[in-house]
């Protein structure tokens, strides 16, 4: 198996060769994932497919909040006090974007986002596969199987946004690559202020001292900010960060946070069994993931050496997704680009690995309630553990600068479309 990178005028060429002893677990382990859900289509049907065609507005619940937000925008009322089953948790630029659906009746304007989600994941692969330059079936197979990946398919059933931040994520990287901070700045600063949670991520240009694109990320998010809560109202803000901040810890099994995680590991919840009942759970939580995701931001501080491509800005997401306390499995979709960055690097095993995880959807966790309607904690957490696997085979790749090379003076990661191979994160 052979995929092959251009970068500038001598494309280098990356064979994975024998994959070993390590590689053959990797894929034994693919496998089994692979079959479980298989197994679980055969067994019960796929609800997340039917759950797309549903006309009900009660199973698309996360586009009807965003829904009656934006028609409230349009006629002048509170964004987040409507007629929503659950509210709008995301922050007013959101809705501002999103104004021109509340002209449409929900059906339709629910479909559309669907056909637009639809289009922005596969633009956010194609565009990553077309920088990497990887040819024949690999990145298509790749596309297909995040197409029918649970993350994916949940998002556009729910009717949710990270298609949207998939393709920031995306177009930021890319931009990066080709040279150019100030775009790469306003993608990734965009991303932020609809989903402030991924605010670590600008540790890789602060680290980087790639002032340029910090600079345009953080104006670009106060502006996009400001735009929002002018379109929406001046309590607009301070509304988002009641809603925001008043929210409990969700110990619900969906929730792949690590301080979640922990906390329905070692304590008594409406969401399984704990392993071990011991206090102070959630604060251990949040220790290890600030630890977690300090490490990870000085692990990929500097870029790879041997100039092959970089996925540090997805090891860092991961890792921001994992320090959040609210990480829904569906937001794994927006690390999903970075899965062709680890085909490029020629981690093949890997990449099989994280796809085939993905695929096993919600139909896992009623597997495990009893009659009592409980179930051990430990394979209701199995979210967390693919989003810890996706962190920990994207930061493998990123990797500090092994040959001691530092960072340019000028702060920039020269990308392979400026004349050199290094990557730009």
């Amino acid at each position: 198996m052979r995929w092959t990178i251009r970068s500038g005028s001598s494309p280098p060429a990356v064979n994975p060769g024998p994959i070993g002893v390590r590689g053959l677990l990797i894929l034994l382990v693919a496998a089994t994932a692979l079959a479980t859900a298989g197994w679980l289509y055969v067994r019960g049907g796929s609800f997340a497919l039917d759950r797309i065609t549903s006309p009900e507005v009660r199973i698309h619940s996360d586009f009807d909040s965003f829904w009656e937000s934006a028609v409230a925008m349009a006629n002048g009322t509170d964004i987040y006090r409507t007629a929503a089953t659950y509210p709008n948790l995301n922050p007013p630029l959101l809705t501002f974007l999103l104004a021109p659906l509340g002209l449409l009746g929900f059906l339709p304007a629910y479909r559309l986002f669907v056909l637009v989600t639809v289009a922005l994941v596969v633009a956010s692969m194609a565009a990553v596969a077309s920088e990497l330059r990887l040819r024949g079936g690999a990145p298509l197979a790749a596309t297909v199987a995040v197409l029918l990946s649970s993350p994916v398919l949940g998002t556009l059933g729910l009717g949710q946004i990270y298609g949207l931040l998939t393709a920031g994520l995306a177009g930021s990287w890319i931009a990066g690559r080709r040279g150019h901070p100030s775009l790469e700045g306003v993608a990734l600063g965009l991303t932020i202020a609809i989903k402030p949670s991924l605010a670590p991520v600008l540790l890789l240009p602060a680290l980087r001292r790639r002032w340029p694109t910090l600079r345009s990320a953080v104006v670009t998010g106060v502006v996009g900010t400001a735009a929002g809560v002018a379109a929406a109202g001046p309590a607009s803000f301070g509304e988002w960060l009641r809603l925001v901040l008043g929210k409990p810890l969700e110990t619900y099994f969906d929730n792949a946070s690590l301080p979640a995680t922990v906390v329905r590991l070692t304590s008594v919840n409406d969401w399984g069994r704990p392993l071990v009942e011991v206090p102070g759970g959630r604060v251990v939580g949040l220790l290890v993931a600030a630890a977690l995701l300090l490490g990870t931001a000085w692990w990929v501080r500097r870029p790879t050496a041997d100039g092959a491509p970089d996925p540090a800005l997805w090891a860092l997401a991961a890792a921001a997704l994992l320090a959040s306390p609210l990480t829904w499995h569906n937001y794994l979709m927006m690390l999903m680009p970075g899965v062709l960055v680890l085909l490029a690097r020629g981690r093949w095993p890997a990449a099989t690995l994280l796809l085939s995880l993905s695929l096993i959807g919600m139909e896992w966790p009623p597997l495990w309630y009893g009659a009592d309607g409980t179930a051990s904690a430990l394979p209701l957490s199995l979210y967390c553990g693919i989003l810890l696997t996706y962190w920990a085979a994207l930061l493998s790749a990123a990797g500090p600068d092994r040959a001691g090379a530092g960072v340019p003076p000028d702060g920039s990661d020269a990308g392979p479309r400026a004349g050199a191979s290094a990557t730009a994160g």
